[in-house]
């Protein structure tokens, strides 16, 4: 009888380390967004989100990059925001990493971009937003934040104003007045959301642009500096912590599950 019960009680171990084993290997749902814009270029996004059970609706963060990168760069930011419960829109902006086709396969990077390229950027992510709520009933675009980094902190700002329901916060990783025609001073005034900006002591000018954007914000402007990297979202390379510290600021003002 003894021996029986020893059994069972190594076999229930066995099934719960199984158990734990699956649900901490378990890859999150990914699902690919794609719309193809008025001037016929296709811009590419992707949705990532771990199963919870019961949740019929996903908290949504946001997610655009530096000028020269693309969505992969985000590093372990995508999938520590996806463990704290929220679903991860992270978009590749028009001519970077899967965004640099037309509809003929005419393939245009940034590196020939003229402003009124870099103009069209904030609608291109308004029409992925459009798609997402369109095509995906699980993702709560009522409840959002926006991480953008230099000249994705400057089209964060853009869309936000340009959302019918605002985000809830706005995360700008070394952001500037003036970011490739993109100008959004005047648009600060317009929103209402708390603000984080991030940006490294090394980087002189996006310290000096803090201290000036922080004159036209209405939510609050709040500063988080660095000790180490350049410019942008490669800051997030360079400085442990910083990727927690982008969480808890959006856990503080965005709820997982609403």
């Amino acid at each position: 009888m003894l021996k029986l019960k020893n059994i069972l009680l190594i076999l229930i171990c066995a099934i719960t380390i199984f158990a734990n084993t699956a649900t901490a290997d378990a890859k999150p749902v990914t699902k690919q967004v794609e719309v193809l814009t008025k001037d016929n270029r296709f811009i590419k996004a992707k949705i990532t989100y771990e199963k919870i059970a019961g949740l019929e609706k996903y908290s949504t963060v946001i997610l655009l990059h530096s000028i020269g990168y693309d969505s992969s760069y985000w590093l372990n930011l995508v999938p520590e925001l996806n463990a704290a419960g929220y679903a991860v829109i992270a978009v590749d902006l028009r001519g970077h990493g899967q965004s640099v086709y037309s509809s003929t396969f005419h393939k245009k990077s940034w590196t020939y971009f003229t402003n009124d390229d870099y103009a069209k950027m904030p609608n291109d992510v308004m029409d992925i937003l459009a798609q997402v709520q369109k095509s995906n009933k699980n993702i709560n675009l009522n409840a959002t934040a926006i991480v953008g980094a230099d000249i994705g902190a400057n089209i964060a700002v853009m869309v936000a104003d340009k959302m019918k329901v605002k985000p809830k916060t706005l995360v700008l990783i070394s952001p500037t007045r003036k970011f490739k025609g993109l100008y959004i001073p005047i648009t600060l005034t317009n929103i209402t959301m708390p603000i984080l900006s991030m940006a490294s002591q090394q980087d002189r000018y996006c310290l000096k642009e803090q201290k000036e954007l922080a004159k036209f914000s209405q939510g609050g402007f709040y500063a988080q500096n660095y000790p180490n990297g350049g410019m942008g979202m490669l800051m997030i390379k360079v400085n442990a912590g910083m990727t927690q510290d982008i969480v808890k600021w959006v856990m503080k003002y965005l709820k997982p599950i609403y």
